[in-house]
């Protein structure tokens, strides 16, 4: 009888071939650029699924969006030292293949309980939902909300995370939030940052932040309205390519945000909320959010670096978990 790794294996084999085929056809595509989307405001159900019951009856924002994929039992077994929520696409499976396999790893730390779960919205290709449903029943590690999946919609995407924690898992003690480009040094993020032993942080926040303006050039990606946003310097923000959190920085977040005009770039609105609510992000050296030339002790001083490709992940996980021994 073959095993149930085997059936996984097998089962992941034959949805991704018919994936390469399919994502080799030439189609319109689920564009990352132009105007910011206007969400399709859903009816809003009460409940485990919905808001939390301090919420004023009106909101300027409300994130009134139903889960299309959950992993509402996450936590219930035992509350974890770490969720880590990663922002990824339809069409990133070797990116979150690669993380699973190695600094995304739940198992990887065993006197730490670590989550880690993937945040899409919807996309406009019915194919591509169908085949993250598939995905999730195999790793159950995804998470889908009914907005649409694109650039302009990340910040949709970190205040769903936000609102995943504090709904299904408030119990945690810290939050990562990164994206799946991005390599997480877990050891260090764990025991010289986060320091399972010592009591949790409360308002804690943390990554590399940025001081800086709204670009008024339309070219631009980082493109700001100056009707949405008319101040000429932002609040201090950490680089969204990864920052961390307390876990009661989620609830105050999503709490906040529900009464905050929407922005699309989705780090400097995170530091208008936190502006709200008086919370200050500490600078770390050791969040990059920029791609790092490759060596070994270069890496083990790092929490973040950013655009590793899969095949790196392997090259650098592999490398670091099998050469402890070496000192720099």
């Amino acid at each position: 009888m073959p095993s149930k790794v085997s059936c996984l294996y097998l089962l992941t084999v034959v949805c991704w071939a018919s994936a390469l085929w399919y994502l080799s056809v030439s189609r319109p595509s689920n564009s990352y650029a132009g105007q910011p989307t206007i969400p399709v405001r859903r009816a809003h159900k009460a409940g485990k699924n919905g808001t939390f019951s301090n919420v004023r009856a009106r909101t300027l924002n409300p994130h009134d969006f139903g889960y299309l994929v959950n992993e509402a039992k996450k936590c219930e077994a035992e509350a974890p030292f770490l969720v880590i929520l990663i922002s990824t696409t339809h069409k990133e499976f070797d990116a979150r293949q690669a993380i699973r396999e190695t600094w995304g790893d739940e198992s990887t730390l065993a006197d730490v309980r670590v989550v880690t779960l993937f945040l899409l919205g919807r996309s406009t290709d019915a194919v591509l939902n169908q085949m993250v449903e598939q995905e999730s029943q195999i790793f159950h590690d995804v998470v889908v909300e009914d907005f649409v999946d694109s650039y302009h919609n990340l910040t949709l995407k970190t205040l769903m995370g936000m609102r995943w924690v504090a709904t299904f898992c408030p119990k945690a003690q810290y939050v990562l939030k990164t994206d799946s480009d991005i390599f997480v040094n877990m050891e260090n993020l764990i025991f010289n940052l986060l320091k399972p032993a010592t009591k949790p942080r409360r308002r804690y926040f943390t990554g590399y932040v940025i001081n800086g303006g709204p670009i008024r050039d339309m070219r631009s990606k980082w493109y700001m309205p100056r009707d949405l946003y008319p101040e000429s310097k932002y609040p201090p923000f950490c680089s969204g390519t990864g920052y961390v959190f307390s876990a009661d920085v989620a609830e105050l977040v999503y709490q906040t945000s529900l009464h905050t005009r929407l922005l699309h770039l989705e780090d400097v609105y995170v530091g208008v909320c936190l502006r709200k609510l008086g919370i200050h992000p500490f600078q770390n050296s050791g969040f990059n959010h920029w791609k790092m030339a490759y060596s070994l002790c270069r890496y083990r001083r790092v929490v973040t670096v950013h655009q590793i490709s899969p095949e790196e992940m392997h090259r650098i996980w592999n490398d670091m978990t099998s050469k402890k021994h070496l000192k720099c």
